[in-house]
């Protein structure tokens, strides 16, 4: 059982993007639920986010979870594309973030596409996983 070439690039399953249905508020011109494409992230990707959302009070690391779950979807969007200024322009907003929550102005909306991104991730909740963390 010792076989090295399982762990090779070229015999690694290749994660592919998805589609998801985040609201139905958005709905294309024949009346369909607009369809958003997600992709995975990776681990590089996430360590980054989790450093940019660390902060330092007190002699310890603390991780801002709203902001850390918040920059994952961002990343894992690919369309719409947040970062393109007309859409932005169009909510009256300036970062993808903001573009995001303003797009699902519906908690529920938010929090699903939340939670999708999560487990497409192999989180089971990024907030358990980081509790556990924690402990």
């Amino acid at each position: 059982m010792n076989d090295l070439s399982v762990f090779l690039k070229e015999n690694k399953v290749k994660r592919e993007h998805v589609f998801y249905c985040a609201s139905e508020d958005l709905r294309d011109s024949e009346g369909n639920a607009a369809k958003w494409e997600i992709k995975p992230v990776t681990t590089n990707e996430e360590e980054a986010i989790r450093e940019e959302c660390m902060t330092f009070d007190d002699g310890k690391y603390r991780l801002n979870v709203n902001k850390y779950i918040e920059k994952m979807v961002t990343e894992a969007v690919v369309f719409p594309d947040l970062y393109d200024a007309k859409l932005q322009d169009s909510y009256g907003v300036k970062t993808p973030e903001a573009l995001l929550k303003e797009i699902l102005d519906k908690p529920g909306d938010y929090s699903r596409l939340a939670k999708f991104v999560q487990e497409l991730n192999g989180f089971k909740s990024l907030r358990e996983d980081i509790e556990e963390a924690k402990n």
